[in-house]
């Protein structure tokens, strides 16, 4: 009897937490929400896994840090500058390689549109309001950082 209680239990564990991983890879919206309202953001929630932040710097000027997620993954970034106001000289792209070994969690690149971004990619099951807050930031501070940086490059 014993050993049947204790594979009951050690069953009953292992689908509480294989069903609870589960439960929150399907929900992951609604702990997003939460953790950018805790944050202090104010955002605007474009669907059930989409939201973006409006900033404004001094160079960039008004920009958005847009948040989605994935069943496993945060994306937040921000498009910097659309591929047909992109001047690819050889130092730009010599800019953007250094940019990205300077920072140490963001990514700098061209999307699949040609588009240049700056983004961080964190997981879904690490994420709490504070990485959340210091994920959005560092994004808008990077994009207006490396905007600085290759503004001769963009056309506005």
């Amino acid at each position: 009897m014993g050993i049947f209680r204790s594979l009951t239990a050690a069953f009953a564990a292992c689908w509480l937490c294989l069903g609870s991983t589960a439960l929150y890879a399907q929900s992951g919206s609604a702990p997003v929400d939460k953790m950018l309202k805790d944050a202090g953001f104010t955002y605007t929630t474009h669907n059930s896994n989409t939201w973006s932040i409006n900033f404004e710097r001094k160079t960039l000027g008004k920009f958005r840090v847009i948040v989605s997620t994935g069943s496993d993954i945060v994306v937040t970034f921000v498009i910097i500058a659309k591929k047909a106001n992109i001047n690819k000289t050889p130092k730009l792209m010599e800019t953007l390689l250094t940019a990205n070994h300077e920072y140490d969690y963001v990514k700098v690149g061209f999307d699949n549109d040609g588009d240049l971004f700056v983004r961080i990619d964190n997981q879904m099951r690490t994420a709490d309001t504070r990485e959340m807050k210091d994920t959005v930031n560092q994004v808008a501070n990077a994009s207006e950082e490396l905007f600085q940086k290759i503004s001769g490059s963009i056309k506005r």
